[in-house]
């Protein structure tokens, strides 16, 4: 099911019925790219995702088309890395110094697709106070990170970001959504055997969610705007 997450209502937008024993990632291979062949006027800015969907595939095609990925990093797939030659990459991207301290995040410029850290012991009063300082500047060493290098790892705006993670919970839309249909609206209280009778019980109540979602005026104010009548 795919939801509205910037709709206030969590409006669903496409739904599609997979096999239980397929993995995430095949059912969202599977489900997205037949939303979009439904939908081809449908525009995507932000794509909002769980870990089992964490594949430099869908970050690498979100680069393609224009697309913001927020996608929870997979425990097993993290590690550390070299980035250019000195700094090596925390689990969710942040440059580690050579002391192996965090660097701190000082911004982000979404024009140049780059996310900018300072040095961890450095402030813009004192300057950089470090014992083993890497750099000769007064205001310590800074490392921008490009999301061209790694858009798996380097999102912008950063995942140890308010922004990052402010944009992320709305991902929770999708499960009112689902309780929405399945007990308010008694989804699973069907006994269809036939996938075409699912689907219809399935947009019927997706049809109900807009239609909740409409403001309706009150009767007074119904009966004068249509029917010119005042009770």
């Amino acid at each position: 099911m795919y939801v509205a997450s910037d709709s206030h209502s969590d409006l669903p937008i496409f739904p599609l019925l997979e096999r239980a024993s397929r993995h995430d990632m095949l059912s969202f291979l599977h489900s997205f790219f037949t939303m979009k062949a439904y939908l081809p006027e449908f525009r995507i800015e932000k794509l909002l995702l769980a870990s089992a969907h964490d594949a430099y595939a869908v970050y690498e095609y979100c680069c393609r088309e224009k697309i913001t990925p927020f996608i929870d990093l997979n425990p097993g797939h993290t590690g550390h890395f070299t980035y250019k030659n000195d700094f090596t990459i925390d689990d969710d991207g942040v440059p580690v110094c050579k002391l192996g301290l965090r660097m701190h995040k000082d911004g982000y410029e979404a024009a140049k697709h780059r996310a900018k850290y300072r040095c961890p012991k450095a402030n813009r009063k004192r300057g950089c106070f470090c014992e083993h300082p890497c750099s000769p500047a007064k205001y310590g060493r800074t490392v921008h990170i490009f999301t061209e290098d790694n858009p798996r790892l380097f999102n912008i705006p950063p995942r140890d970001s308010k922004a990052w993670e402010k944009e992320y919970n709305r991902r929770t839309s999708v499960e009112r959504s689902n309780k929405r249909e399945k007990e308010d609206y008694k989804l699973e209280d069907g006994r269809h055997r036939s996938t075409k009778m699912w689907y219809c019980r399935l947009y019927g109540i997706m049809m109900l969610q807009h239609l909740d979602a409409w403001e309706m005026p009150s009767v007074e104010a119904f009966q004068k705007s249509l029917l010119g009548f005042t009770a």
